[in-house]
């Protein structure tokens, strides 16, 4: 059953994804700031366990601000809105006696977290770069998955405490195997860059799905939950499905602009 609820869970998500990416820059813009909207919710749950008091209308505010910013595509306005977020936030916690410095420090992580990072693919003009985002993380997931269960010897004995499965023939398969991938995609769909760029841009970006995988995996041991959310049926959360994809959006919008 749990693996019937994770299939059609899995078909949901792709489903989804698919379909906002191929309406267009406008559906997908509003997909995404609708999942960071439902991201930051759920982070804000996970760290209420630990305590930790987060302004969320504030978030959310900042976050339509950034969002609509990173749409606009002005870098100056863009980096505006984010100058303006944080004074903002910092302003508003500091009158605000009920929210404590490590509060303010969580807001600050929080924002950059999900509004930053998650920004970046509505910068993207050319939707079809956005593919690669998804094949990345992914198919970094999927292979590190399957070498590392297949042969996997050496565990990753520096995050043993997050992820204890962690190996380095997984670790590498994963990267091999996105790179594989893309190379695959820009060669059927020509996106006008060169396969050996692609693989450059795939290890980087394969490397930061994987530190992006742990740096959640952290943040969920650390406030004892298993998810960030239920919203998707055997696959937790929206933060649980973008978190390996939040770093990599970043270098593939610089990608996107070669």
């Amino acid at each position: 059953m749990n693996l019937f609820n994770r299939a059609i869970g899995g078909a949901i998500i792709l489903a989804l994804l698919i379909l906002i990416t191929y309406l267009g820059r406008i559906s997908l813009s509003i997909g995404v700031m609708i999942f960071s909207f439902i991201a930051l919710h759920e982070i804000k749950e996970a760290l209420a366990k630990i305590e930790i008091k987060l302004p969320i209308k504030l978030l959310y505010f900042t976050n339509t601000l950034i969002m609509i910013a990173a749409f606009i595509n002005n870098s100056d306005i863009y980096i505006a809105s984010l100058a303006f977020s944080v004074l903002f936030m910092l302003m508003y916690i500091i009158f605000k006696p009920k929210y404590s410095l490590y509060d303010g420090f969580a807001t600050s992580f929080v924002m950059m977290y999900v509004s930053f990072l998650m920004s970046h693919i509505l910068r993207i003009k050319d939707v079809n770069f956005v593919w690669l985002l998804y094949i990345t993380a992914w198919g970094s997931d999927t292979f590190a998955y399957l070498v590392g269960s297949l042969f996997g010897r050496h565990k990753i004995e520096k995050i043993t405490h997050i992820s204890p499965n962690k190996t380095i023939e997984g670790s590498i398969g994963g990267i091999i195997g996105a790179c594989i991938l893309n190379s695959i995609f820009i060669s059927e769909f020509h996106l006008g860059v060169e396969i050996y760029e692609v693989v450059i841009f795939t290890i980087i970006a394969a490397v930061l799905s994987q530190i992006g995988d742990l740096i959640a995996s952290y943040i969920k041991r650390k406030t004892g939950v298993k998810d960030f959310g239920h919203i998707i049926r055997g696959h937790g959360g929206i933060l649980d499905r973008f978190d390996s994809m939040l770093f990599i959006a970043p270098v593939l919008y610089l990608f996107s602009r070669l």
